[in-house]
């Protein structure tokens, strides 16, 4: 009866102690954890909300312009949105340089190389303008991993964007890694180099773009503003921005040089930062294209604002098929700008005055 008795007491031990691991509170997920099951969520799954009365101040500002104009804005904080023609496809040109730079430093994520890695430019990489076209005309080096991706961003240098073009494998690898992590409507398919023949007009094997006769730039030109490739749109851009500035897209080491690269860009200051108090914090990635029979390819500029309560927001313009002078596209890039910080940075400002 003992023995019967002592193995009772066993079995009930043994079921309370069942219950107990089944009723206890679930165990709290360590943050990497969280941040992987996080990352699993589809992009348009982040909370957002339309800023209806603000997207009609945008419009009333691009409604003007003689151009096609993208826009979009989203505040990372509260998830209010505003958006004009979103979905319009219009030439990225340097923009393209931010996608690249991400696939670059994923690499470094993975271990296919570092940031010390050094790299031999080839002839082909070369640009006549630039820090490296200036030194290594006909290439040379070798130079370093993060300078090249320096370069790109911080001056757009076409020559450090070829280089690490050729590096991932190529526009389509660029697009292909995208589409991998449900960033569509960005498309990146040919070399800086590449870009500038075509709309020049330049004959496959001919090398003096200056020698390209003038009607047939023209009419290569025109055809630029029809051709799908090296497009995207301020929507796609904008989810870009959110998903790398949420970590999302990178290693936190490497979002953070990738974050303080663009912080640091050099071009076109008159853009996105030009209307924006003194010292509001912006990071962000511009992209220009040539002037043919008076029309400009684009003018973009694509970036995140800090406001003044420590949100940020995710903002892109795309203005393509400008007929009106480059420093016209940057005011009118300068005005979105402002008028969506203003919006989103009084006391009482929920991102929706207007909204629903």
């Amino acid at each position: 009866m003992k023995r019967v008795a002592g193995l009772a007491v066993v079995v009930i031990a043994i079921a309370g102690f069942a219950t107990w691991l089944m009723l206890r509170p679930g165990r709290r997920i360590p943050s990497r954890e969280a941040d992987k099951r996080v990352a699993a969520t589809p992009p348009d799954r982040y909370p957002e909300h339309p800023d209806l009365a603000l997207e009609a101040e945008l419009r009333a500002i691009t409604g003007g312009i003689p151009a096609r104009c993208g826009v979009a804005a989203k505040n990372l904080g509260n998830g209010a949105i505003a958006r004009v023609n979103p979905d319009e496809r219009i030439p990225l040109l340097s923009v393209v340089k931010l996608p690249v730079a991400i696939v670059v430093l994923d690499g470094v994520d993975q271990g296919r190389w570092s940031l010390d890695t050094l790299i031999t430019l080839l002839p082909h990489d070369m640009h006549p303008r630039g820090m490296l076209g200036d030194r290594y005309p006909r290439g040379g080096g070798p130079v370093s991993l993060y300078k090249l991706i320096r370069l790109m961003i911080l001056f757009s240098d076409n020559s450090a964007a070829d280089a690490l073009m050729r590096l991932v494998g190529g526009g389509p690898v660029v697009t292909a890694w995208l589409e991998r992590h449900d960033i569509h409507d960005l498309r990146v398919d040919r070399t800086e180099r590449d870009l500038g023949d075509d709309w020049y007009g330049l004959t496959p094997g001919s090398e003096v773009r200056a020698q390209v006769p003038v009607a047939v730039h023209d009419s290569a030109a025109r055809a630029m503003l029809l051709d799908p490739r090296d497009t995207g749109t301020a929507a796609a851009c904008v989810q870009v921005l959110e998903r790398l500035w949420r970590g999302r897209l990178l290693s936190g080491a490497m979002t953070d040089t990738l974050e303080s690269l663009l912080s640091r860009c050099k071009t076109a200051p008159d853009r996105l930062p030009g209307m924006l108090p003194k010292g509001t914090p912006v990071a962000r990635k511009t992209g220009t294209g040539g002037v043919s029979e008076g029309v400009t390819v684009a003018v973009n500029d694509v970036g995140v604002i800090r406001l003044p309560n420590g949100d940020d927001v995710a903002i892109a313009v795309l203005i393509g098929e400008s007929r009106e002078p480059v420093r016209r596209a940057d005011r009118t890039i300068a005005r979105i700008a402002r008028t969506v910080f203003d919006a989103w940075s009084t006391p009482d400002s929920t991102g929706s005055h207007g909204g629903s």
